[in-house]
């Protein structure tokens, strides 16, 4: 038997352990509340979305009987397949594809029929399926309908992402501009979580760019805006920028606050990427900046032994394993590691590619040494021709001075 709109209401009410008085909060009084949910008054389009606001749910979810117990069942499926998926192993995105495909041409309405929609679509781009925009069209235009803001904004975010990732930096910038202006004029800028996803966003796109300033203020701004909120998503991102930043800006002291301020952040949330990029970036601090490769060979023995990934899966890592057996003298295990390294394609921010361009660089310079001087030169030409469109960083200036040093030696 269906339930009527009251009913929906209590029963959501009681799950969440709330009382008439905490729902009815100050939009509505507690009495015309009990009157809605016993099906004695209808609620006006306002009070009703802020009941729904309060409930957690789409206005859809209480307006009709909610999804099919069939439709919720396929939408939980695709959620935690892709909470599973590899980023680097595309074909993980298949079986959300399979899972979801069956039910396209019924998606026209409601929340569940919006976010099934909203899943395929990143799954078809990561499929490189020509008609994924058509399906992420559609899902942003159910979410508008019923007013769930945050997965809209969401999968805008998420499509001016894909143009970022085609190394479209600039239109990428403007559309998240152009994005924000829109949705700082309307009530989807009330969300903070919305907000710290365009904060974080834009101070990536900045420094992709080579607008270093804009970046920082916008990076500062966000936690400054998170800590105000006590709303701590994103915080671990930001604080991961800040850690490259002060690294190429040469203020060690400063990366080092950052780093520990993750850390502590790892232990507070038990995040274990979290931790995997803590390991990590202590690796490359030791590497590339403090010059202590003993230190870094000890951590990187503790971060092998801990990984779940055997060693041909990784890709920075092997170029940090790389560099510090060159440094302590152990060549031709580095010539092997850089020579069986390649760049993931899913790697795409332009400061990511500089930080990698070090694979070529140190090939390069074992080249040098085994006196293959014209290989090497081709190397980092290669290299360079990419490097020299990126915002300047220290792995660029050291690329430069190797090309300039090859170069002497072949005129």
């Amino acid at each position: 038997m269906m339930m009527t709109l009251g009913e929906r209401i209590r029963s959501l009410r009681k799950e969440r352990k709330m009382t008439l008085q905490q729902l009815a909060g100050t939009a509505i009084t507690k009495g015309m509340l009990s009157l809605i949910e016993n099906n004695k008054a209808k609620p006006s389009m306002e009070s009703l979305q802020h009941i729904a606001t309060m409930l957690e749910v789409p206005v859809s979810d209480l307006l009709e009987e909610s999804s099919s117990s069939e439709k919720k069942k396929v939408v939980k499926r695709a959620e935690d397949l892709f909470s599973e998926v590899d980023y680097m192993k595309p074909a993980t995105f298949d079986p959300i594809l399979e899972t979801i495909e069956p039910f396209l041409t019924s998606l026209t309405k409601g929340y569940m029929d919006a976010r099934l929609l909203d899943l395929y679509s990143r799954a078809a781009y990561e499929r490189k399926l020509p008609d994924w925009k058509t399906y992420s069209d559609k899902a942003i235009q159910l979410y508008d309908e019923i007013q769930v803001s945050r997965r809209a904004a969401s999968l805008r975010l998420y499509r001016i992402s894909c143009k970022f990732r085609e190394k479209n930096y600039h239109e990428a910038l403007e559309l998240l501009e152009n994005e924000r202006k829109q949705m700082e004029e309307s009530s989807s800028w009330t969300d903070p979580l919305s907000r710290l996803d365009f904060d974080y966003t834009g101070a990536v796109f900045y420094y992709a760019v080579g607008e270093k300033e804009k970046a920082l203020k916008t990076m500062h701004d966000a936690i400054a805006f998170s800590k105000k909120q006590k709303v701590f998503y994103r915080l671990d991102h930001l604080y991961r920028l800040a850690v490259i930043h002060a690294m190429m800006a040469g203020d060690l002291e400063e990366a080092e606050l950052y780093i520990n301020r993750l850390e502590a952040y790892a232990m507070f949330t038990e995040d274990e990427e979290i931790c995997t990029f803590n390991r990590f970036i202590w690796i490359h601090y030791y590497t590339t900046y403090a010059h202590d490769y003993e230190k870094a060979q000890t951590l990187m023995d503790e971060f092998l032994e801990e990984s779940t990934k055997p060693v041909e899966e990784l890709d920075f890592e092997r170029v940090e394993m790389a560099k510090i057996a060159y440094h302590m003298k152990r060549v031709e295990e580095a010539k092997e590691l850089l020579e069986h390294t390649e760049i993931p394609e899913i790697i795409s921010h332009p400061i990511d590619l500089s930080m990698f361009s070090e694979r070529d660089y140190y090939l390069a310079k074992i080249y040098e040494e085994e006196g293959r001087t014209k290989e090497a030169l081709h190397l980092v030409q290669a290299s360079w021709n990419d490097l020299q469109h990126y915002p300047e960083t220290p792995y660029q200036r050291k690329m430069s001075e190797l090309l300039t040093t090859l170069k002497q030696k072949m005129s």
